[in-house]
């Protein structure tokens, strides 16, 4: 509606999709052509985002999401540190989601979305990283090394 109040809704086309795969960040929007990801975004971020979609207007930055952004860089550490091994006790993983200020909801969404895997090893409950979070993070198998 508040495109349309703009003149915007000739220009600018707003939709849903899938998944964009970081719904643990969102609401997530994503600005094409320049593939500008703002994350978290509230209500009241609206009319911003919608200046910043006017000729001129500048992004709002506090909302872009970048591989650099706090919140991706802790995600990748935390993953990084869960993957020195290929599984880990969680009572581990759960002192590092404690350290990169995440919660419960944080890891029953990522195991919802298929980015860590709950098993059990030796009578003992492990977490394993799975190959769709290592993708995302550019994070290799355990002794293998990126280029």
């Amino acid at each position: 509606m508040e495109l349309k109040r703009k003149g915007l809704d000739h220009e600018v086309l707003a939709n849903t999709c899938d998944s964009i795969e970081i719904c643990d960040l969102g609401p997530n929007l994503v600005i094409y052509p320049e593939g500008t990801i703002y994350r978290n975004v509230q209500m009241k971020d609206i009319p911003k985002i919608i200046r910043s979609l006017q000729e001129g207007g500048e992004p709002v930055e506090h909302l872009i999401l970048t591989p650099d952004s706090d919140d991706e860089v802790n995600r990748r550490k935390l993953f990084e540190e869960a993957t020195v091994d290929d599984a880990i006790q969680t009572d581990d993983f759960m002192a590092l989601v404690e350290k990169y200020g995440l919660d419960q909801e944080w890891v029953d969404e990522q195991a919802r979305r298929g980015f860590i895997a709950h098993k059990e090893r030796d009578g003992q409950p492990i977490v394993t990283v799975t190959s769709k979070a290592r993708d995302r993070y550019g994070i290799p198998l355990a002794g293998e090394t990126t280029e």
